[in-house]
């Protein structure tokens, strides 16, 4: 199994060197590691530049975006399989090994993912799934595992096959949010999706939400409209149909907690009572009577309902 490993850097000077070193580390070599450079401003091409390795490949453009910048590097890439590392995430060794095994158990399978921890201020946690009942496995429903639960997939923990990833166009450029979810979800309707819970990459949230708040996430994030193309094209396997529908509701109802967070009560209003991709049910429900509640009460609330997920 040939991997290319593409890494989309912009102003992580701080953090690239790191990540690139992950890589380098693994037990199961990767074929080449290709940082594009979305026009980053601080000297993050510079870092690259000094990393003293023949596989290490820097490509530079003008800012146009993550999926953009993506892109290039998949088709760039000389692998049959790519896999992705955010510039400021980190693999362990055996994040390349625990692929390639999963490769060797289901060859069907066009995505790999492993398991990821989050690096938080307040320590290391394991992201948790509970739709992921085996260790490892093949992923029956990718939306229903986006429910309620840590995402199965990220852009630091997969691997997949370049030609799929052409085949469904790549990443969207242009989207703000979810752009990389666009992609697994039109590839979990043509392809299996195989999986290893093993722990094998951390995704740094110290680092990945500089400057990010509530109010980032006032409106769904549109990549849920990807979605509904899927639906309305007839891609979206029968059997996969509700859990789409569902995903996209609990993805708006997301953007209802941001609003109600930060205290803009009639935006969260609107989107109850207008939002065409919303379904009844307790989330929906319960954010009416948090409407009238004070903005303290209900961060409370939103934890508690959290806790008994």
């Amino acid at each position: 199994m040939n991997i290319s490993v593409v890494i989309p850097l912009f102003n992580k000077a701080e953090y690239i060197e790191r990540a690139v070193h992950s890589v380098l580390s693994q037990k199961h070599p990767a074929s080449e590691i290709i940082v594009v450079d979305d026009g980053s401003t601080d000297a993050g091409a510079s870092v690259v530049e000094k990393i003293n390795s023949s596989k290490v490949r820097l490509l530079q453009q003008a800012n146009k975006g993550v999926s953009a910048a993506r892109n290039v590097g998949v088709h760039a890439a000389n692998a049959e399989f790519v896999a992705f590392l955010d510039a400021d995430d980190v693999w362990h060794d055996d994040f390349l090994s625990n692929i390639q095994s999963l490769y060797q158990t289901f060859p069907d399978a066009r995505i790999f993912c492993t398991g990821y921890e989050f690096n938080t201020v307040e320590g290391k946690r394991a992201a948790k799934n509970q739709h992921l009942l085996e260790n490892r496995g093949l992923l029956q429903d990718y939306f229903l595992a986006c429910c309620n639960a840590d995402l199965p997939i990220t852009s630091s923990s997969v691997c997949i096959a370049k030609d799929s990833l052409l085949k469904v166009g790549g990443f969207k450029e242009g989207l703000s949010l979810g752009e990389d979810q666009a992609v697994w979800g039109s590839v979990a309707c043509q392809w299996p999706i195989a999986y290893d819970k093993s722990v094998s990459v951390m995704y740094d949230l110290t680092a990945s939400s500089v400057g990010q708040s509530p109010s980032d996430f006032e409106q769904p994030s549109p990549h849920i409209f990807e979605f509904q193309r899927l639906l309305d094209d007839g891609i979206v396997p029968t059997e996969l149909i509700g859990s789409v529908k569902y995903l996209q509701h609990l993805t708006v109802m997301s953007s209802v907690k941001s609003n109600l967070l930060i205290g803009n009560r009639m935006k969260a209003l609107k989107l109850l009572l207008t939002h065409p991709l919303l379904q009844w049910d307790r989330y929906r429900v319960a954010a009416f009577f948090l409407l009238i509640m004070p903005k303290s009460w209900i961060a409370r609330s939103y934890m508690a309902l959290k806790h008994r997920r």
